[in-house]
């Protein structure tokens, strides 16, 4: 029997469903909060792990320990090389446009009048992101001048931003937001928000999808094939040229396709443990 660490902060539905998953092959996951690792880096070791699963959100710092532990000789889902891709979104950002996948128009601004620039050219609503996933500086939807000027001055004066991606909000003519969740080499599920439009954060519920699946089942397996392999949501808004990616990230929330019978934990499990 192989001992999995699940990299999490606490226990929650997913967690449990995911015990239960690797329980039912003969397997044993622990919780592994990462607030308690201290690694070396001479000689990183996560004890008697046979692999650990990363269940936080990509930031710099989980892709680092992912790479520790992975030098250290326990294999790690999301990969070092993935999670440093989902935690930087410029990175991410090129790999999608030079794979020719769809993405909102973006201006990458190194100040803030070339912020103030950007917004006027691209046109409200805009999302103003960080260049790399940091939680203290959230997914921001600036809808007009007033609401700019005080998002930015905050992030700039209080936080010490500086580069910002600006990101033009895509409009849904459909007001269909889709989430696609991959695991391993293809997608586990396709799934829409539950209120028109998209807007950026991680409470979003979701339901099932009533569009037509083709064109986005073709746009997963583009994705796959530029990103690897791995567990990732990707976002999808659908324009009115098509769908267009607008994020993609680690995939923590799957209860949503679980409450549906879509055995996401049994699929992550077979993942990990191939």
């Amino acid at each position: 029997m192989a001992r999995v660490a699940l990299l999490a902060d606490r226990l929650r539905v997913e967690e449990r469903l995911l015990i239960e998953a690797f329980a039912a092959r003969g397997h044993e996951a622990v919780l592994l909060p990462p607030a308690r690792l201290a690694l070396s880096p001479a000689a990183p070791s996560a004890g008697d792990f046979a692999a650990a699963l990363d269940r936080g959100d990509a930031t710099t710092e989980r892709a680092v320990l992912a790479a520790l532990l992975a030098s250290g000789g326990t294999p790690v889902v999301n990969r070092a090389a993935t999670a440093r891709l989902l935690a930087d979104r410029m990175a991410l950002l090129r790999h999608l446009i030079l794979a020719g996948i769809p993405v909102p128009e973006t201006r990458v601004c190194f100040g803030e009048e070339a912020i103030f620039a950007a917004i006027e050219a691209l046109g409200y609503p805009v999302i103003l992101k960080t260049l790399t996933v940091d939680p203290a500086f959230p997914v921001a939807l600036v809808e007009d001048r007033d609401a700019a000027e005080a998002i930015v001055e905050h992030r700039i004066m209080l936080g010490g931003e500086r580069a910002v991606l600006v990101q033009q909000c895509v409009a849904a003519p459909s007001g269909r937001s889709v989430r696609l969740a991959v695991v391993g080499d293809r997608l586990a599920g396709i799934e829409q928000r539950a209120h028109d439009g998209w807007r950026p954060g991680r409470d979003a519920s979701y339901e099932p999808y009533t569009g037509d699946p083709a064109p986005l089942t073709a746009l997963g397996e583009r994705i796959i094939e530029r990103l690897g392999t791995g567990t990732y949501a990707v976002e999808v808004v659908e324009a009115a040229s098509g769908p267009v990616v607008v994020g993609v990230a680690n995939l923590v929330d799957f209860r949503s396709l679980a409450g549906r019978g879509v055995d996401v934990a049994g699929m992550i499990a077979e993942f990990v443990l191939g």
